[in-house]
């Protein structure tokens, strides 16, 4: 079945799935399984120690966190499946039909995460002191629920960039269990926590407390956050070593860009300060001053939550040009497509095409062929400006070089379509790039005034 192109003007696709997933990840991540694990540890460290500011602590915590979780972690996970739905059909699609069961699963268990979580939340005054274990018991269910949410989603994560012997063999168990599985899944865990021991230590700082409270606090989540930043260096560098090399090769681009990418040592820099500035958080919580703490956590919660984005780009980025490797390209067509799309042509076989308005229109053409072949990552006047990118070079330039591109440029897929289908596109995107072709509808393109001779 084929599915309608969208593309989402300036920000782009990329962008508008990334900004949604990158916001879900550190609320999934950092709140609903680091945080809530910490509160409730917060709240058998309360009824272990009969300590009523543990105890109040872990409650006042909690109904921050089940607020932000269950309103923007709940909408921005819905809207990642919206959202690549509507953009990236054909790829979540295929991905349903190699993941039907875990995904199935998944969504039984975020069933049972919530239940749970609201039953530990509105539970918590009415249990007397004599069922308190068992109400500790009913967060620490919770935890695991959570847990497994994690191990589900990580499988399908780790698919699409470590694939196993997926496209040959197009085995479930080794498609969900490939290399990255479990190096990404104890990653993603180590995030979690050093996520949920900053929120936790921000919450702290910022709420008032008896001071020897927050002085015990404070060391028991910096030991925490020590212990979690240091196994999520490990483990990041255990899952980078299962990295196929040739999709490493493109991780220091992928943050840097091409405005940076000739000098890579301010990846290192970077990263580097992020490291120090956290480890540093980590000492001065347990024996510094609460005032200096309190200087550090605002620093080291933006440090983070750059690196955990940081990740998620580089994860996303590295696997191209592929969105399934060995099965589909990042613009959704088929590697067993492209020849035939080559020999056959791209828009006498699209069905949105040929049902369109005007299809014989060399504009129009153009503009389909771009949306078809580019607009997974490109957009028109916006992030990652393809204008930029041709603007200056000759039509027949161009013309080459969309020829050539997987070969230029390795993480880009090659072009689907015909010789004559890339001499349209190369005429559409110099006309667009010399301003005789101008955008006046996002839906529509349009000779600008005085006309042109690319039509």
């Amino acid at each position: 079945m084929q599915f309608p192109i969208f593309q989402v003007p300036y920000l782009g696709n990329g962008m508008i799935i990334a900004l949604d997933a990158v916001l879900h990840v550190i609320i999934s991540h950092g709140l609903a399984i680091g945080a809530i694990t910490l509160i409730v540890i917060s709240e058998y460290l309360g009824f272990k120690k009969s300590s009523q500011d543990w105890e109040n602590f872990a409650k006042e915590f909690l109904k921050f966190t089940i607020i932000i979780t269950t309103s923007v972690g709940a909408v921005t996970g819905a809207g990642i499946w919206l959202i690549t739905s509507a953009l990236a059909p054909l790829g979540i699609g295929s991905m349903l039909r190699v993941f039907f069961w875990p995904w199935f699963l998944e969504w039984i268990v975020f069933t049972g995460e919530l239940i749970i979580i609201l039953l530990y939340y509105f539970t918590w005054d009415k249990w007397t002191a004599e069922r308190k274990r068992r109400h500790i018991y009913l967060g620490a269910s919770y935890v695991v629920f959570a847990l497994a949410s994690a191990f589900l989603i990580t499988g399908i994560l780790g698919f699409m960039l470590t694939p196993d012997g997926w496209p040959w063999n197009k085995s479930f168990w080794s498609a969900f269990f490939n290399p990255s599985f479990l190096p990404q899944l104890l990653l993603r865990i180590g995030l979690a926590f050093s996520l949920g021991a900053l929120f936790s230590a921000a919450f702290l700082l910022f709420t008032r407390r008896e001071k020897d409270f927050r002085k015990e606090a404070l060391r028991f989540f910096g030991k925490a956050a020590l212990v979690s930043f240091s196994a999520t260096v490990l483990f990041t560098w255990w899952y980078f070593s299962v990295v196929p090399s040739t999709f490493k090769t493109y991780a220091v681009f992928s943050v840097l860009t091409s405005r940076f990418s000739q000098q890579p040592e301010l990846f290192w820099y970077a990263n580097g300060a992020g490291a120090v500035l956290l480890l540093l958080f980590s000492l001065v919580s347990m024996k510094g001053p609460a005032v200096l703490t309190k200087l550090l956590i605002i620093p080291a919660l933006l440090v983070s939550m750059g690196l955990v984005s940081e990740f998620e780009r580089v994860r996303e980025f590295i696997r191209g040009p592929y969105l399934m490797p060995g099965y589909m390209y990042a613009n959704q067509v088929l590697l067993n497509e492209t020849p035939f799309f080559s020999k056959e042509g791209t828009l006498k076989n699209d069905f949105w095409f040929n049902h369109g308005p005007d299809n014989q229109e060399a504009m129009v053409q153009g503009a389909y062929l771009f949306a078809r072949n580019c607009s997974a990552c490109h957009t028109i006047g916006g992030i990652n400006d393809i204008v930029k990118k041709v603007d200056g070079r000759t039509e027949d330039g161009i013309f080459v070089i969309i020829g050539y591109t997987h070969e230029m440029v390795p993480f880009m897929p090659p072009f689907s379509g015909t010789e004559a289908e890339r001499r349209t596109l190369a005429g559409y995107l110099y006309g667009i790039a010399q301003g005789t072709i101008k955008l006046q509808d996002p839906s529509r393109l349009v000779p600008a005034k005085g006309g042109g001779n690319h039509e």
